[in-house]
């Protein structure tokens, strides 16, 4: 049987009314890598995360809207309009659930940001208003697949196990990104302007990155053992 990864598909009236929504390069990349995607609704009392949980053996935190500057202490900025605390909610209780049951968890992009807040730590709400020499981290959607700024890696630490050596490139759309690390996370990638774009967990059973892999596992294969390694440790806890 293959591992079943969870992952939310929530209401964004921003861009579409009335849908709930996934970008379908994520549900592939989980197929592709071995795992079945479980499409699990942001509706309701974040309670019904623990219905869900039962049923998965990985969960995977996908990109999305800006993380609740709430979360973490924060009014917003006026660069941060659009948020979505539901979503915010449900996540976070799978995410909680999830490593209490030592289950694998991924993160990609808002998802890196989302898992850095639920363990305590901070986040740049605008990296052009806070972050000085910042280079380009918002690139147009119109080319997700093309790869924009280059990255290093930590030696001997995950990302640079399951992606090679360098150089690095990858692509690019955001403007949140982590500020101050949660306790227990080590950096494990950064972009030239030194702003974060990997960490991971080995106790929580976790690791992150800024960028968007699933947009880039079709053209450029370096980036799939991203997902087939959240498919191995998830085959791993199917079989406890």
């Amino acid at each position: 049987m293959r591992p079943v990864i969870g992952m939310i598909a929530a209401p964004n009236p921003k861009l579409l009314h009335g849908r709930h929504l996934i970008n379908t390069s994520y549900v592939r990349a989980v197929i592709a890598a071995g795992g079945t995607p479980l499409l699990i609704p942001s509706d309701g009392d974040d309670g019904l995360a623990a219905e869900y949980l039962p049923l998965l053996h990985g969960l995977l935190v996908p990109g999305g809207e800006d993380v609740t500057p709430a979360l973490y202490g924060e009014d917003p900025l006026r660069q941060v309009t659009f948020m979505n605390e539901e979503k915010d909610r449900m996540e976070l209780a799978l995410i909680r659930g999830a490593v209490d049951r030592g289950m694998p968890v991924f993160g990609i992009c808002r998802g890196i940001q989302l898992l850095n807040v639920c363990f305590g730590g901070t986040l740049y709400q605008d990296l052009p208003a806070q972050y000085p020499g910042v280079l380009g981290h918002a690139q147009d959607m119109a080319i997700r697949g093309q790869l924009t700024h280059r990255v290093t890696l930590e030696p001997d630490s995950l990302l640079e196990k399951l992606l090679g050596g360098e150089p690095l490139s990858v692509n690019s759309y955001h403007h949140q990104a982590v500020r101050t690390p949660a306790p227990g996370f080590t950096v494990t990638a950064r972009a030239a302007d030194g702003v974060i774009e990997g960490v991971e967990d080995p106790e929580r059973n976790l690791y992150a990155v800024q960028w968007h892999p699933e947009d880039l596992v079709e053209s450029h294969p370096r980036f799939r053992p991203l997902f087939r390694h959240l498919v191995e440790r998830a085959e791993q806890y199917a079989g406890r």
